[in-house]
């Protein structure tokens, strides 16, 4: 079958699948349904059908040992011969596979130095803030499959597929196609340590243990970058209590005290089918560039909803909001200007009884 539209020569795609998401403590702890490796693949196969029918030629990955680069390799092998499946070249990174987070930063770094032009990421937030806080300027666009997920969306994958393919080759624009993601950014002893895409918490823990985070009595201060009222996680925290946009350019940051105390008492999805009652002693709202003091005497970071590393008395935190943080693809809006432009609309002779047959087919 014909190409909805010819993409610009070269361009190509990367898909950062990770396997581990959606398999943290959490889901001992709440109702949270999982995101199976089998499902992953097929995710990533759909995806590959979506990128081929917009003109990619190329998608690189790296070979995970849970299966799904090996399995999408054999389904690619069998949909060409058997079914007349189209696929792009898929082309595995040549990197050391640990199963831990410095995959998905390797692959990240190998995608760049390649030049592909988007990054597709199937993960929880987690997973996300890894690769944007690698990618530079490379456009993301973000799959839902983890546990606590407030910054992915749930984008059909033969859909976002097809959007990715349409920016990464040129037919939608980057400035049409993309908008700029707030991050929170923490400095410790004057070095700028790291970066949260949703929310960045301080917690009276000294022990990073199982790094998922889901004891609210545990936490002491929530900063966000957006709040939305329907996210779940310790984001929804503020978003019950104050809703914030995405697209605003403010942030929120809350001090917490037990329930029944301070302010506010609100009843928070911590995690799926995980309902806590959740205190507030104190909110107020971010500026850009507004320079915050961790005043608290030690603790622990947590960045979306992970702890991350250890501060003591002696040492000078801060948090601050910075607008400038990685570049997201607006799948519907994509497809909305794609419509409108008819790349979606082919010639007569492709069409026949009212159902797109493939090119020779009688």
């Amino acid at each position: 079958m014909r190409m909805i539209c010819q993409t610009g020569k070269g361009s190509t795609v990367g898909i950062i699948a990770n396997p581990a998401s959606g398999r943290d403590i959490r889901r001992l702890i709440s109702a949270a349904s999982g995101v199976t490796i089998a499902e992953k693949t097929s995710i990533v196969r759909r995806l590959c059908m979506g990128l081929k029918v917009a003109g990619i030629q190329t998608v690189y990955m790296y070979s995970d040992r849970a299966g799904i680069a090996g399995t999408l390799l054999r389904n690619k092998e069998h949909g060409e011969a058997v079914t007349g499946e189209l696929w792009p070249e898929f082309e595995l990174l040549d990197m050391p596979v640990e199963e831990k987070a410095i995959d998905t930063i390797r692959a990240v770094e190998r995608m760049v130095e390649l030049g592909v032009s988007v990054i597709i990421v199937l993960g929880g937030d987690g997973t996300h803030r890894l690769v944007a806080n690698n990618c530079g300027a490379i456009p993301i666009i973000g799959l839902s499959t983890g546990t606590n997920n407030a910054f992915p969306h749930f984008y059909e994958a033969t859909v976002a597929g097809m959007a990715a393919g349409l920016v990464a080759g040129g037919a939608v624009s980057l400035c049409e196609a993309t908008r700029r993601n707030k991050v929170l950014r923490v400095e410790i002893n004057g070095r700028c340590r790291d970066l949260a895409l949703v929310d960045l918490c301080l917690t009276d823990d000294m022990w990073v243990g199982a790094r998922a985070m889901w004891k609210p009595e545990r936490v002491k201060e929530i900063f966000v970058t957006f709040a939305e009222a329907d996210a779940i996680g310790l984001s929804s925290v503020a978003g019950f209590a104050n809703p914030i946009p995405r697209d605003s350019g403010q942030g929120l940051h809350l001090t917490l005290c037990p329930p029944g105390e301070g302010m506010l008492t609100l009843c928070a999805p911590i995690a799926p089918g995980l309902l806590l009652p959740v205190g507030i002693a104190e909110m107020k709202i971010i500026r850009p560039h507004e320079i915050i003091p961790v005043t608290m005497d030690r603790g622990i970071v947590t960045l979306d909803g992970e702890r991350e590393f250890a501060f003591r008395q002696e040492d000078e935190v801060h948090v601050w909001l910075d607008l400038d943080g990685p570049f997201t693809i607006d799948v519907p809006k994509v497809m909305h200007i794609a419509a409108e432009r008819g790349m979606f609309t082919l010639p007569s002779a492709y069409i026949s009884g009212g159902s797109v047959r493939p090119e020779g087919v009688e």
